[in-house]
């Protein structure tokens, strides 16, 4: 009798063991792995040579946290063959981790990908770092959009891209045409809408930080069960895109949660 308990409970133990491994296993791949599938959004108001255009969305690297190094990065955003990067803040995360020359070779590799564009996110004006980043990243060929307008074109059709440093839509000054904007701050969605944008590209949320069923727990912007984490939104005539962010490591963890990078691919919608 001893013995068959001694036995349950070893095999318990081991089961146990096991278990937590496994879940080790998954809790580690997952903060490494980085899904980067494809989002399609039909805008009505987009030219037809844009038809099909393909947006690498990348938001919150954090670096020195970024799941990927610049050159992996690189590497898997000119897999995805993009026609348009964009980056949507936080490309860093404080002034004592600010890397001058890892944030310079990431935007070079990306700039020789594909036109490249980015707006600021909290982070670039906690770290008191804001001018020195956009510095950096316009000698190295990303158009830093801040509270303006760029045109985008492509076989003779335009595209407006417009930033929003701080989120705020009455930032942009008013322009016709099909406008994609970058901003930070997901919690604005309501604002974007009342702005008539065509789409807005977002990050932020980090996913919620911690996913259960597709629902985020916690994010900056929106306290506990946000609303916008991850994935395509639609308020009236506007569409948002939020990006869960490439911020890897452990403090504070991803759970069921992995680094995001959306290819957004727009079509036209007669």
């Amino acid at each position: 009798m001893v013995s068959t308990i001694r036995k349950q409970t070893l095999l318990l133990a081991a089961a146990c063991s096991a278990a937590a491994a496994l879940a080790a296993a998954g809790f580690i791949l997952d903060n490494r792995r980085v899904d980067a599938g494809e989002v399609t959004v039909r805008i009505s108001t987009l030219p037809a040579g844009l038809d099909g255009l393909r947006i690498a969305h990348l938001s919150d690297l954090h670096y020195p946290k970024c799941a990927r190094s610049p050159q992996a990065l690189a590497e898997l955003v000119e897999s995805l063959e993009p026609d348009l990067i964009v980056l949507t803040g936080d490309l860093i995360d404080r002034h004592e981790t600010f890397d001058r020359k890892e944030l310079a070779e990431a935007a070079e590799r990306l700039a020789a990908i594909a036109p490249s564009y980015a707006v600021a996110g909290n982070h670039e004006f906690r770290a008191g770092a804001f001018d020195e980043w956009k510095t950096i990243l316009t000698e190295n060929g990303v158009t830093v959009l801040d509270d303006e307008w760029a045109v985008f074109t492509r076989d003779g059709a335009a595209l407006l891209l417009g930033g929003l440093t701080h989120g705020k839509p009455d930032a942009l000054p008013e322009r016709g045409g099909c406008r994609v904007v970058l901003s930070h701050y997901p919690e604005n969605f309501s604002d974007y809408a009342g702005a008539g944008y065509d789409l807005v590209l977002s990050g932020h949320a980090h996913g919620g930080q911690v996913r259960i069923f597709g629902q985020g727990l916690l994010s900056p912007g929106e306290g506990l069960f946000p609303r916008y984490t991850s994935g395509l939104y639609r308020k009236e005539n506007t569409q948002m895109v939020v990006s869960r962010g490439l911020r890897s490591g452990w403090m504070p963890p991803r759970v069921g949660n992995a680094p995001h990078l959306p290819l957004v691919v727009l079509e036209a919608d007669p």
